[in-house]
């Protein structure tokens, strides 16, 4: 039997990393702030928003990717 060596999963890292940072960011920062959207004010402690926004980005990062390739592979099937 051979050895197979296996690579550091490096996006694994990265997103841990990215993680790790967001934590301490959000920790730092729990103060109050006012938030105005559209037509809504309110005063929230900043953690709260920035974990919100945070939160936010992570799905449209995810899902954007996703679309994206189920349309791919629509327009493909549809073609052939």
């Amino acid at each position: 039997m051979t050895e197979e060596k296996k690579g550091v999963n490096w996006r694994a890292w990265t997103v841990g990393i990215l993680v790790e940072l967001a934590i301490i960011v959000a920790l730092q920062n729990s103060q109050d702030a006012d938030l105005d959207i559209l037509f809504i004010s309110t005063t929230a402690p900043l953690i709260v928003i920035l974990l919100v926004f945070l939160g936010i980005g992570a799905v449209i990062g995810y899902v954007g990717p996703v679309i994206r390739r189920h349309r791919r592979e629509e327009r493909r099937a549809h073609e052939g």
